[in-house]
């Protein structure tokens, strides 16, 4: 046939012989090369362009594959080649994305009928091939897996058994898992030492073991961590809500929930000299010996008890601060650590029974005093707001316009703690030897008291707290003990004792539950150790 079209070219309508040249039955060279006229060759040219144009207007509007195949069938070289090649390779990876969602016999075969020379064809072609390793890898199942071993053996076996071990490891990552426990994870690493979730159960492990050693210390001690530390322990997923409340019930984990820290108390600006007529009671402590709180605890409950009443001084504001913090049978917050250097003067009047006014001014001493004092005593340097504080202090003490009242406020359990290298009870038997060097202990002092704090550590009965609290002072401070006892001997101070002393049940270090039975043994041994406003001794000093 193409010897004919050639022959007779010259006499073949230009349509014709553009239609030959589109079916590849003759070329426009060819053509040439048989005497067509160049004209007519041009004119087969336009008309082959024009067509061209047009067929793949409709092959881009159809936009199939097979469309644009047809296309670059019927123009090999075309105007748009580009672009259709460019439209067809796209075709051709939608199309086998679509087989790899579902992979199968069917969705390859379609794949292959439509893009037999494709991207992926080859690929297909070897899957088609191992259908039943296919169908096996589809179901994903332990049993699937297993069968296709049976029955193809030594073709994909260690891919199978790799497949299998996953699943069996991922099996027993979500019984871990449901589990959540140490035991779980632990017997997870056992079964599967090189698994995939291998890492992530070696750091649940160390987190569970470190969870339940906070757990096991919250549980033994309930002042192992602060209410601070616990609500960062919850958040960096330390430990539980739940975990809280299994050790601390509902009412004072929601206290832990709902503490807030408290604002500093106003600094110091203790007077020159005291007011007179009225009995200075002196709390002596170190830091953190819990002298703050048992003032605190002491005004709160004279407040509470309605025979309270504040009197203008110069710690007037840090005075009813202290007054706010500790609620009859109520949670309460510790008030922060006062300045170390700060001096308070806290004037009021404690009614008693009969309703009689007994004038009392508290003076919360500065716990720097301890250290102030040391180095004075040792020859060591002594900055100039301590020789300040110190000296303010001295000046109370030894005026004798009124009487005087000594309490030294010790914590339970802690005169081996450590202070600048010392321990405290190494300040305390200082202190003490300074002031009676310094013969402040005179017949105006009517009381001193070693009032030992945070007695609700003590393993023993309520009743047995006085008993064990002096045990304490004098087995573990004997040279502090022994120094004030023969000091106050010697300077006719009648009055020595120990006071076992709580502010309640302390939780979370910060918290307490408050309970004011011992401080209002301190308020009536304040009423008994004051003089009434009015009485004969107030007459005789007018």
């Amino acid at each position: 046939m193409k010897e004919k079209i050639l022959k007779a070219c010259r006499s073949i309508p230009t349509a014709n012989l553009a239609n030959y040249v589109k079916k590849q039955i003759v070329t426009l060279q060819e053509l040439s090369s048989a005497g067509l006229d160049p004209t007519r060759v041009e004119e087969v040219r336009n008309h082959l362009r024009s067509d061209d144009h047009s067929q793949w207007d409709t092959a881009a509007q159809i936009g199939s594959a097979k469309a644009l195949q047809t296309y670059l069938f019927l123009y090999p070289d075309g105007l748009h080649r580009d672009e259709a090649l460019a439209a067809l390779a796209a075709a051709d990876e939608q199309e086998w994305n679509e087989v790899e969602q579902d992979l199968g016999a069917a969705s390859l075969e379609n794949y292959l009928a439509v893009f037999s020379n494709g991207a992926h064809a080859d690929e297909a072609r070897e899957l088609l091939a191992d259908l039943p390793w296919l169908e096996a890898k589809r179901s994903g199942t332990i049993r699937d897996m297993e069968t296709y071993m049976q029955e193809h053996p030594g073709i994909h076996d260690d891919e199978a058994r790799n497949v299998i071990n996953g699943l069996l490891d991922d099996h027993d990552w979500v019984n871990a898992c449901r589990m959540s426990s140490t035991e779980a994870y632990r017997h997870y690493v056992e079964q599967h030492p090189d698994g995939r979730h291998a890492s992530e159960a070696q750091e649940r492990i160390q987190a569970a073991a470190g969870r339940d050693a906070y757990v096991d210390a919250l549980s033994m001690d309930p002042n192992a961590y602060s209410a601070t530390q616990i609500q960062t322990a919850v958040d960096n997923n330390v430990i539980t809500w739940d975990n809280v409340l299994g050790i601390f019930g509902d009412r004072r984990t929601e206290a832990i929930q709902s503490f807030r820290a408290p604002s500093e108390l106003p600094y110091g600006n203790p007077p020159q000299m005291l007011q007179p007529n009225s009995t200075e009671v002196y709390f002596w402590g170190t830091p953190s010996s819990g002298k703050t709180c048992a003032l605190g605890s002491i005004i709160s409950s004279a407040q509470s008890s309605g025979i309270f009443e504040p009197l203008p001084c110069r710690g007037y504001d840090y005075m009813i601060r202290l007054s706010n913090i500790f609620r009859a049978n109520g949670f309460c917050v510790f008030p922060t650590s006062t300045d170390v250097s700060s001096i308070q003067e806290m004037m009021l009047c404690l009614s008693d029974a009969k309703g009689k006014k007994h004038r009392v001014t508290l003076v919360d001493l500065a716990g720097e005093l301890f250290r102030a004092v040391y180095n004075k005593q040792n020859g060591l340097f002594l900055d100039e707001e301590s020789e300040r504080t110190l000296a303010t202090a001295m000046s109370y003490l030894k005026d004798r316009r009124n009487n005087k009242i000594h309490f030294f406020v010790v914590e339970y359990g802690a005169h081996e703690r450590e202070w600048d290298g010392l321990r405290m009870v190494n300040y305390l038997d200082n202190m003490v030897g300074y002031l009676k060097s310094e013969r402040i202990f005179r017949s105006s002092t009517v009381g001193v008291y070693v009032l030992v704090t945070k007695c609700d550590r003590m393993n023993v009965p309520f009743e047995s707290r006085p008993e064990c609290a002096f045990r304490y002072v004098s087995e573990e401070m004997p040279s502090f003990w022994n120094t004030l006892q023969d000091t106050c001997n010697r300077s006719g101070v009648r009055d020595l004792g120990v006071l076992s002393y709580s502010v309640g049940d302390v939780f979370a270090q910060q918290l307490c539950h408050f309970n004011g039975s011992d401080t209002e043994k301190v308020i009536r041994r304040l009423l008994a150790k004051t003089k009434a406003e009015g009485s004969w001794l107030d007459w005789l000093r007018a």
